[in-house]
């Protein structure tokens, strides 16, 4: 294995079309052969550092060696399912070399553009698709510790009376909270707030329908939260919280008509230019 690790240091401080070394043998088991260009070809493919090198071909020389004895001895017995195991390869092989040439020319035709009318008419046409698991809402949260300054001042603030209280909880938010989310235009799962903001002990339902402000204090902070506006669940999500989820399934859908597209243009040029023949 010495003369091994020598050689792996040349093989991988030169390239791999140097046939003088690249083509010299590892190991053999059986009829089988490991060449450095082999090795070297698994070291590039798993793009490992030149510091794991020596682990790498430890382990892959002797996965291989091991594989290897196993394959030779399987294969001198009488195994009646050989040749399904062989048509199983070839079909592999087959499968994966047309996914494989299907998603080079996706990639080059695939339209990602996707137009509001487009998200619009797929959300009408499919709105039993879009029922509410949880209840979504806009909604402020702030956390602030509770040796923070001016905490009767946040109190009111966080209700959000007028747009100068907005201006000054921004302003407060930025200079003292640990945490604070304020977005009018967003809607998020109120599952989602519970996981920042300690909400154990309310009845969710009435929280969230009475539009609620709530002020906590645990383990050390204030937290203020306040409740502008929900959907409630079961209920119909609304197309702009679901815009990102319909688009992937309108590309998805592209994908798939496009990949039928592609067989069918495949067979049918092969047809066209007589490359089928039957005898």
């Amino acid at each position: 294995m010495d003369k091994v690790l020598f050689f792996l240091i040349i093989v991988w401080s030169i390239t791999a079309c140097d046939s003088a070394i690249a083509d010299k043998k590892i190991v053999s088991v059986y009829d089988k052969t490991l060449t450095y260009q082999e090795l070297n070809a698994a070291y590039v493919k798993q793009k490992g550092k030149f510091e794991d090198s020596i682990t790498f071909s430890n382990d892959y020389i002797n996965n291989w060696i091991n594989q290897n004895i196993l394959v030779h001895q399987a294969l001198t017995e009488n195994i009646p399912e050989l040749d399904a195991i062989e048509k199983k390869t070839i079909d592999y092989r087959n499968n994966l070399l047309i996914h494989y040439h299907e998603n080079k020319i996706i990639k080059e035709e695939l339209d990602t553009v996707v137009s509001f009318e487009e998200l619009k008419k797929y959300y009408n046409k499919h709105q039993s698709d879009f029922q509410l698991k949880d209840y979504l809402v806009k909604v402020m949260y702030i956390k602030v510790a509770e040796d923070a300054p001016d905490i009767d001042k946040l109190s009111k603030w966080y209700k959000l009376n007028s747009e100068k209280d907005l201006n000054q909880l921004v302003q407060y938010a930025g200079l003292y909270a640990s945490n604070f989310y304020y977005d009018l235009d967003n809607w998020i799962y109120f599952s989602d707030i519970t996981k920042e903001i300690p909400l154990n002990d309310i009845d969710k339902n009435r929280f969230i329908t009475r539009k609620s402000e709530l002020k906590i204090n645990e383990d050390g902070y204030f937290y203020f939260i306040n409740i502008l506006d929900y959907k409630l669940k079961n209920a119909l999500s609304p197309i702009e919280f679901e815009k990102n989820n319909i688009k992937q399934r309108i590309i998805n859908n592209r994908i798939l008509n496009l990949r039928e597209k592609i067989k069918n243009q495949l067979i049918q040029k092969a047809k066209n230019e007589n490359k089928i023949k039957y005898y």
